[in-house]
């Protein structure tokens, strides 16, 4: 097992453990290769083009017709189509993240083009912005410095660090982040879109697909519903906000429990990917009629390692990387959601306390 020592000092609660790798660079990458291998020969590594497509026509038309229900009922109708809304959102959220990971083809375009479909103009979240960063999550996953979800330090501290970085008013809001956490949750979801939004704005040449997607998501959700079928402006905007904040604690039910609490690393050089990966992510065990709800995301670890496997396909990769891990004695981290719920509710109580 990777040795973990503590940030704090042991006489009081631990905040975080700091991983420290056992296994050598060469051996992790022989290991990582064996898996990848077997995988390969089982088909499992093969792109998803026709299910990917065929989920993002059927989600599409599904989210088209519940605008135009939305919009064309009134304030009820929107308030009821709110939440089918977000469902539909996050459902095509999860197809723009298998694009950006390349796993609807083998072409980068054609994953590209299905990314910037299914997350840029249907979602709003521009998809070359935000793969960039979470391309970055995954390489520094866990790493303090470099990992941007771990960026969070303006209410939120998800270290002792961040929260010795903090003022007098950020230092209060930690404290009591174990309370604020379920009301921020609603803003979770707005949060990832204006962030990609603004990084556009700022510099539109950069992204300028993006751009593209933006002005056809604008285009859609306030072009069509104000423009050709003449909803009041306020009626547009209570369609595009309320699904979101609704969407917000879902998200954040299904991926704060990713990593939040694992090990950190800070020497990530001296670690192999395989047990960089392994170490600083938690798989969260459901029946397997519930998978869909957390987009096959479920399989953290497997999807860490294996980042290029569709979704669909990560229950079945299991069995293959926990033997593997078990193999060359590095941990495989799966818990259940309420488990891995408690275990991050008590980490950012610990968090919180003043050194």
């Amino acid at each position: 097992m990777p040795r973990l020592t503590a940030s704090t000092h042991a006489a009081r609660p631990v905040l975080q453990a700091v991983a420290e790798p056992v296994l050598g660079v060469a051996a992790g990458q022989s290991v990582w290769r064996a898996a990848h291998d077997e995988l390969r020969a089982a088909g499992l590594l093969a792109p998803a083009l026709g299910p990917t497509v065929a989920r993002l026509l059927v989600f599409g038309l599904a989210l088209l017709a519940a605008l135009l229900f939305a919009w064309l009922g009134g304030p009820l109708a929107a308030v009821a189509a709110s939440l089918p809304i977000a469902g539909l959102l996050a459902q095509l959220a999860f197809i723009g993240h298998d694009a950006g990971h390349g796993a609807v083809h083998r072409r980068p375009a054609i994953n590209r083009a299905v990314g910037q479909l299914a997350m840029t103009v249907f979602t709003g979240l521009a998809f070359d912005e935000w793969i960039a960063r979470h391309r970055a999550h995954h390489r520094h996953c866990q790493d303090e410095r470099r990992d941007p979800d771990m960026a969070v330090d303006l209410v939120v501290s998800l270290t002792a660090g961040s929260r010795q970085r903090k003022g007098r008013l950020g230092r209060w809001l930690t404290r009591h982040q174990g309370v604020l956490i379920g009301p921020l949750s609603l803003l979770f979801a707005h949060s990832q879109r204006l962030q990609s939004q603004a990084a556009v704005l700022t510099h539109p040449c950069r992204h300028a697909l993006d751009a593209v997607g933006l002005l056809l998501h604008f285009g859609l959700w306030f072009g069509l519903p104000c423009g050709l079928l003449g909803v009041p402006l306020g009626l547009a905007g209570l369609v595009y906000l309320l699904p979101l904040t609704l969407l917000g604690p879902y998200l954040a039910a299904i991926f704060w429990v990713n990593h939040i609490g694992m090990p950190l690393v800070t020497r990530a050089e001296a670690f192999s990917f395989l047990e960089h990966q392994a170490v600083t992510s938690r798989t969260v065990l459901n029946p397997p009629r519930w998978h869909w709800v957390f987009g096959g995301l479920n399989f953290q670890v497997e999807h860490h390692l294996f980042p290029m496997v569709p979704s669909r396909r990560l229950a079945a990769v299991q069995p293959v990387v926990q033997r593997h891990l078990q193999a060359c004695g590095l941990p495989y981290t799966a818990v259940s959601w309420p488990a891995a719920a408690r275990h991050i509710h008590s980490h950012l109580r610990h968090v919180a306390r003043p050194a």
